[in-house]
């Protein structure tokens, strides 16, 4: 090393060697279709309608069609809500699909959240010929502490989706107090990440089903029980101020498939907005979101 070199400069010559030698986390980053798609790829047709359900910042690539109940909230995802496609806005327990319209549908890290399984499960089938459904499993939850996030532990056991109600104290698992979570979301390699990753058939529950998929819903005793309300339109004073800006293909893909809240009769588009006239239901436009009802 030259002798007129700096003690700052030797310092930053040492940072770069110690930096560049550090093994860098590769896996926090990674979507969920990353593994899924050696799943999931198999059972679509080119020509396939496919519909990703709660499908966030990350939908998967194949997806015609995209659905999220919260798309303005952040707090169960990483990002924004990716929109380059129709996303309708709606409830997996009350999805405004014709029956069997949708060739595959995905339904990742949802189920866990709602508040009837069975009527969002019921739902899933009712749309569509196959899927492939993930939730995080028990494990997983207490482990990196996601557990206060969800509703229900979830089982999949030859072939049938189990939901078991949590207990107030298993919702008590909390990622800011969860070391393991901590190692999985530092920037430095940790054996975990490695570990954590290549073992997602352990740390989730799932299932890849046709036609139809057999379920169960265990609830704790005095379990309340919420029924599905009353639709209702989303008030404009909600909606943003965004340009419509589905295309003639999306549009003709909607009419296909888009339903009245009770499933009974088809939505025509008009004006911006899909309509039923005999029955004054509409699902207001926003670039390239349908909204029907909304978490709020």
């Amino acid at each position: 090393m030259k002798k007129n070199l700096t003690f700052k400069r030797v310092t930053e010559v040492l940072t770069e060697k110690i930096t560049s030698s550090v093994k860098l986390n590769r896996y926090f980053h990674l979507p969920s279709w990353d593994y899924q798609k050696e799943i999931v790829l198999k059972s679509i047709l080119p020509d396939d309608i496919v519909l990703d359900i709660g499908s966030g910042n990350n939908p998967i690539n194949r997806a015609n069609i995209l659905a999220d109940f919260s798309p303005d909230d952040n707090f169960h995802r990483s990002g924004k809500l990716k929109e380059d496609r129709p996303v309708i806005v709606c409830s997996v327990e009350r999805i405004p699909i014709k029956q069997k319209t949708i060739d595959f549908v995905l339904c990742s890290h949802v189920l866990e959240h709602v508040n009837n399984p069975s009527i969002a499960c019921g739902e899933l089938q009712r749309i569509a010929r196959k899927g492939y459904i993930e939730t995080p499993a028990y494990g997983k939850d207490i482990l990196i502490g996601t557990g206060y996030m969800h509703k229900w532990q979830v089982v999949s056991f030859e072939g049938t989706m189990n939901f078991f109600e949590y207990s107030k104290r298993e919702q008590q698992a909390n990622w800011n107090a969860s070391p393991v979570m901590k190692l999985w979301m530092r920037k430095r390699f940790h054996p975990w990440q490695k570990y954590f990753w290549e073992r997602q058939d352990l740390f989730n529950a799932w299932i890849l089903w046709e036609d139809r998929f057999e379920f169960s819903e265990h609830r704790r005793k005095n379990s309340e029980v919420k029924k599905l309300s009353e639709w209702k339109r989303i008030p404009d004073s909600l909606l943003p101020n965004v340009t419509f800006s589905l295309t003639e293909n999306e549009i003709k893909l909607l009419e296909k498939i888009l339903t009245t809240p009770d499933g009974k009769y088809s939505m025509l588009f008009s004006g911006e907005n899909f309509i039923h006239e005999a029955s004054n239901i509409v699902y207001p436009v926003r670039g390239k979101r349908v909204y029907v009802e909304m978490g709020i």
